[in-house]
């Protein structure tokens, strides 16, 4: 397979590091789109939510099976404001079919095996591995072939747990001209100020100077919009970007996305 290294920019925990921040800063750059303060999940994220009464809500809860993972029976997103009923469905069919096939890579060592690259922001909290020739390929949000995969990293114990996919667009889509799935509920973003080494094994290493570039050697690469898929709970419901710098731009206009999920229900 080819690879490429002309394509991406990442929702990554490794700017907020990098930048001085905290993962729990009530606001977020780019566009006009703003979170509201961020309260704590019970998996120790924190995360920002709209209201209950402005349509940012899962009317229906989802449950958790023993293993931690949403349980794909229990998904209903209906009732989201402004979220057509195909876009609806094209959510739903995407978070079921996320959930029951990103755990083949469960194991850290079997993802690295199969191709994933760390970009080394696992000290972060969080670490997200890169298929790199899978970003700009014809493949768009399947979970057979993500492009991004995060794991949850216990700096205590070295564990990693995974969380979700995060899945980035051919470079022809931009935040004026998203996939068909693109709504208030599935939203996404980009990231335009980040700087990493050199291929063949990019690392995040630092952020875009003054004039919107990066100091040699670090690079920057295109800024390909993207969108996370949970495969276990987040208070910001199953598609939310993180929060603070590492929620990265969102479209002009838009504000921000987080369809709240106060759902603990285990099987």
């Amino acid at each position: 397979m080819r690879r490429t290294v002309i394509v991406t920019g990442f929702g990554l925990v490794a700017a907020l590091a990098l930048a001085g921040c905290s993962g729990t800063a009530s606001t977020a750059t780019g566009g006009t789109g703003t979170t509201t303060p961020p309260t704590t999940a019970s998996d120790g994220h924190s995360h920002s939510h709209g209201g209950a009464d402005d349509g940012y809500l899962l009317r229906h809860p989802l449950r958790v099976t023993p293993d931690g993972l949403i349980d794909p029976a229990s998904i209903d997103l209906s009732g989201i404001e402004g979220v057509t009923e195909e876009q609806q469905r094209q959510s739903t069919d995407l978070l079921v079919r996320t959930i029951r096939t990103l755990p083949r890579w469960s194991d850290y060592d079997q993802a690295l095996a199969d191709g994933f690259q760390s970009i080394g922001d696992q000290l972060t909290g969080e670490e997200h591995v890169i298929r790199w020739d899978w970003i700009d390929d014809d493949v768009m949000l399947d979970p057979n072939q993500p492009e991004s995969l995060v794991y949850k990293y216990d700096r205590a114990t070295g564990t990693r747990t995974l969380e979700a996919a995060m899945f980035l667009m051919p470079k022809q889509y931009t935040l004026d001209d998203q996939p068909a799935i693109a709504s208030r509920l599935v939203q996404f973003h980009q990231h335009d100020n980040l700087c990493f080494t050199a291929p063949p094994a990019p690392r995040v290493a630092g952020l875009t100077n003054f004039e919107g570039g990066c100091n040699p050697p670090l690079v920057k690469f295109n800024p390909n919009i993207m969108v996370h898929v949970w495969i276990r709970p987040n208070v910001c419901g199953p598609f939310a970007a993180l929060t603070g710098v590492g929620a990265g731009q969102i479209a002009e206009g838009e504000e921000r996305s987080c369809v709240h999920d106060d759902t603990r229900l285990t099987l």
